[in-house]
């Protein structure tokens, strides 16, 4: 148990991209929803977003107090950061859409609320994000 090569990088496994038919109103040309490649975020890229996204919002009644609070905009970010193909950066895939941002593209791409809600999620889950402590202990044993 006190070897340690068994951490070294090399022994670590690679997360692979998935696939994923992020909006069913975008198809091919038999009308099957296209298949958007989505990469699985590591742990410096979510907590880099998150610390972009995290702001100081004053307390009401409370001079001088603030808390912090997550912007609403963290999970678009994240979710256009996961997004390797269609390249959401591209300017004129962003013109077509009237958009100038990935997150204001991703959004105008996937505009209906149920089928973004279910990308997220598809999204959070590949990165491994609010799987619940048990489920990871549970996975570990195995």
């Amino acid at each position: 148990m006190s070897d340690l090569s068994c951490f070294l990088k090399k022994n670590k496994a690679k997360r692979e991209n998935a696939f994923y038919p992020a909006a069913s109103d975008l198809t091919d040309k038999e009308g099957k929803p296209l298949l958007w490649e989505i990469k699985p975020l590591t742990t410096r890229e979510v907590e880099t977003l998150r610390s972009e996204c995290t702001r100081e919002v004053p307390l009401p009644g409370k001079k001088g107090q603030y808390r912090m609070t997550l912007d609403e905009r963290f999970g678009v970010r994240l979710c256009a950061a996961a997004v390797v193909f269609p390249d959401l950066n591209n300017a004129a895939l962003q013109d077509s859409y009237g958009v100038k941002t990935p997150e204001d593209l991703l959004m105008a791409m996937i505009d209906d609320p149920g089928e973004f809600s279910a990308f997220m999620e598809f999204v959070q889950q590949l990165g491994g994000i609010g799987r619940d402590r048990e489920e990871l202990v549970q996975q570990a044993k195995n």
